[in-house]
């Protein structure tokens, strides 16, 4: 595989460059529709399942090279716009005995079902699917589905999916993004929300509802529906049993750092913060009351408060990020925050636990979509745990890249890939995986 060597452009970015870490993104794979994950069998053939958001999970054979399809859910999809688009598929995840049982797990933006409330704008399934003894490719029709949970909006989807140490599977859901409007389009940008609007956030905080949580159920347990974990927060008191963590806008990619179990859980900004959380056990991670550490008040979003909760209105302390950043708004002359913008949206953050670059053992590596909005430049960064607890992670950037970074995964080896894009949404085939190598 050739090996592509990323120039950095400082002009991007006024964090220091890890000067330090001589690496590469060696090119696994191209000619995709925005990859936003990739599944390892860890069969012994070498293959990976790279996730597309437009809807189909390819599969890349040990040589490099793209064999048939191992799934196909174009046609249960709601219809996906060219442009900035957040729907499609957005979560898979392979049972922890997959090389056994055959069992998959997908989260997708399916058409609105007919008892949904009307107007709103798609149906999220959280589906199990069965790749059949013998086949190559999963039958869409062997669907079974988990969890439907109707979305106002077309925005704040969340849809990480993955598997615990514990084999729980953790579901990430957002807030559902009605505070930018019910219907197909958003009506509101995130500075002009109207106060009578401002509801919609609070479901993040509400636990009788599933938004803007990180759910735990086991599906090893009450078929045909599921099983709940007993140590889930909620079994036995107020609020739903599936609920993990809450208080989050918009979970995009979660990972389970094989080490520690805990759930690294990228939250992208509504308004200024960025922010990774390393979700060590049930708790309240802040949306809409805190944005990363920081105070909001969504009536005056350029000019936050100096104080705020922190405890929630369940009594539960508000958990702050690990990593945090101010994004490009920052740098808006109407916003009063003594700041310098880093990047656009935080696409994904991994602990590294591989043996390929023992430089970054233990270390977070974390992605931003791009330092400029218009202009095609996914940003890489590597934090290093503070030994303080409660303290943020001080960070540097790594690389500059001169397309969008979607996402950033690792194989069964705890090796790291960097999934790009070079267009705005899923369509076009400018995606690619890469690998990162000394």
């Amino acid at each position: 595989m050739p090996v592509v060597r990323i120039v950095l452009a400082a002009m991007f970015s006024m964090l220091p460059v890890a000067a330090s870490h001589a690496l590469d993104l060696q090119l696994i794979a191209e000619n995709l529709t925005a990859p936003i994950g990739i599944a390892d069998p860890d069969d012994g053939t070498g293959r990976l399942f790279v996730l597309e958001q437009q809807g189909v999970v390819q599969v890349l054979d040990g040589n490099g090279a793209l064999a048939a399809p191992l799934l196909d859910l174009r046609a249960h999809l709601k219809p996906l716009e060219e442009g900035f688009e957040e729907r499609g598929l957005l979560g898979f995840a392979l049972h922890p005995d997959f090389n056994r049982n055959g069992l998959v797990y997908v989260s997708y933006s399916a058409p609105l079902r007919s008892a949904a409330p009307s107007g709103w704008n798609y149906t999220r399934r959280i589906s199990e699917l069965t790749l059949a003894p013998g086949a190559d490719t999963i039958d869409p029709g062997s669907e079974r589905v988990l969890i439907e949970l109707d979305w106002p909006s077309r925005k704040h989807n969340g849809g990480g999916l993955s598997f615990g140490p514990d084999g729980y599977l953790y579901i990430g859901l957002g807030d559902a993004g009605g505070a930018h409007g019910v219907g197909p389009q958003v009506i509101w940008s995130a500075f002009e929300v109207p106060a009578d609007q401002l509801y919609w956030d609070r479901l993040a905080q509400d636990v009788t509802s599933l938004y803007g949580s990180i759910l735990r159920i086991d599906i090893d347990k009450g078929f045909p529906g599921y099983g709940i974990p007993p140590t889930n927060p909620f079994v036995g008191k107020p609020g739903r049993d599936e609920i993990y963590a809450w208080g989050f806008r918009n979970p995009y990619r979660l990972g389970i750092d094989a080490q520690t179990g805990a759930i690294l859980v990228t939250a992208i900004a509504e308004t200024l913060w960025e922010a990774a959380y390393l979700v060590r056990g049930p708790g309240n991670f802040g949306w809409p009351l805190r944005e990363a550490t920081h105070c909001i008040d969504r009536t005056r979003p350029r000019d936050p408060p100096k104080d705020c909760a922190r405890v929630g209105p369940n009594g539960y302390r508000i958990e702050d990020p690990v990593v945090e950043y101010p994004n490009m708004q920052v740098m808006d002359p109407a916003t009063k925050v003594d700041a310098t913008g880093v990047g656009t949206a935080i696409v994904g953050a991994r602990i590294y636990r591989g043996a390929a670059i023992p430089e970054l053992s233990g270390k977070l590596v974390f992605a931003d979509w791009s330092a400029d909005f218009r202009t095609p430049s996914g940003q890489l960064f590597v934090a290093t745990p503070s030994p303080d607890w409660g303290h943020l992670w001080p960070f540097e950037q790594l690389r500059l890249l001169d397309t969008r970074i979607v996402s950033l995964d690792t194989d069964a080896d705890g090796e790291l890939y960097v999934l790009t894009n070079d267009m705005l949404g899923p369509f076009g085939t400018t995606g690619k995986v890469f690998k990162l190598i000394p």
